[in-house]
């Protein structure tokens, strides 16, 4: 088993190295491969990817970071980036939140991406992900892990308060050196 773990990590946060040690504890993975999203997704105020990506560096320090979508300048969706990956590493599970899942039917080729790979949901925000499958994603459901979280802490959480206690020291060094405090404002 390999564990693909994507997301913005705007910045990455304690909250995502426990994920990550949890995912290490719990399954025991060949690999862990951080994945954070290309620089010309959709959010807005993010870093560029160089910057994200150094991050998670520093932050996943038992992980493989991977630059896989920073190489796709034209975002061509999760299931482009899984099938890349799997050219490299076999029984691929794509690690991500509930709150994602609920838009999974807006993501390019979500079917085929729900038929060929594998999902570890992690329960956020008290949403009830796995009624969520049955009444929605039903005919995939044994593709999906879930596992109940108890975490209060976000990206967005640290970029709204500026919270010093939600990222490690090494991260908030980083934004400092290299003068990232003004896209978190």
């Amino acid at each position: 088993m390999n564990i693909v773990y994507g997301g913005s990590f705007n910045p990455p946060t304690k909250a995502h190295e426990r994920i990550v040690n949890l995912l290490q504890k719990k399954f025991k993975p060949q690999n862990i491969i951080i994945v954070p999203t290309a620089s010309n997704y959709t959010w807005k105020n993010v870093p560029s990817f160089k910057h994200r990506y150094n991050m998670c560096c520093i932050a996943f320090k038992k992980a493989l970071v991977s630059d896989i979508e920073n190489k796709n300048l034209n975002y061509k969706g999760t299931l482009f980036t899984l099938e890349t990956l799997s050219k490299t590493y076999d029984d691929i599970y794509f690690c991500m939140g509930a709150d994602n899942i609920l838009q999974i039917k807006k993501w390019i080729n979500y079917e085929i991406l729900l038929k060929k790979f594998h999902f570890i949901i992690l329960g956020r925000n008290g949403i009830d992900v796995e009624s969520f499958v049955e009444n929605n994603l039903k005919e995939y459901k044994d593709r999906f892990i879930f596992i109940d979280l108890d975490i209060d802490i976000s990206s967005s959480m640290y970029r709204n308060t500026k919270d010093i206690s939600l990222i490690s020291e090494e991260v908030l060094e980083y934004i400092k050196k290299n003068n990232l405090e003004d896209i978190y404002e």
